[in-house]
């Protein structure tokens, strides 16, 4: 019998230069909106998959799978980081979908947060260009 998944919930914030607006606001409140979009509770999310690229030159956060989860509330539950550059939000959804499709999870929130725009031109380059060959 095969599985069925479904998205039961969205969440987003506004695009731009959100100066006002730290790194793990944007993806709570993303997350909190997407929560209350479900119908559902903190305590039904089994796990989280969130997609980030280069988020410690960024925002100077590197674990933000557990960062996300503590700010959320959600302490305890598997909180993973996913980074594949401009893709690494799909990849979250991906991953989040295959989760539920095995059987492992019932419900999970999958995610994506950049905040490139606190960083020099110059710094924002670097990273964008580690997502290719450097050598």
């Amino acid at each position: 019998m095969s599985r069925k998944v479904a998205i039961i919930g969205i969440g987003m914030t506004k695009f731009g230069e959100l100066w006002n607006k730290r790194y793990r606001d944007l993806i709570t409140e993303a997350g909190a909106d997407a929560i209350k979009d479900a119908g559902i509770e903190g305590e039904d999310i089994q796990g989280l998959y969130i997609g980030s690229m280069s988020p410690g030159l960024f925002a100077g956060q590197e674990h933000i799978g557990a960062l996300v989860a503590d700010y959320s509330g959600l302490s305890g539950i598997p909180a993973t980081r996913i980074e594949a550059a401009c893709a690494s939000g799909g990849l979250a959804l991906r991953e989040a979908y295959l989760t539920i499709k095995s059987g492992a999870m019932d419900i999970v929130v999958a995610g994506g947060v950049e905040k490139m725009t606190d960083v020099t031109t110059s710094s924002a380059t670097i990273a964008l260009m580690g997502a290719g060959d450097q050598e």
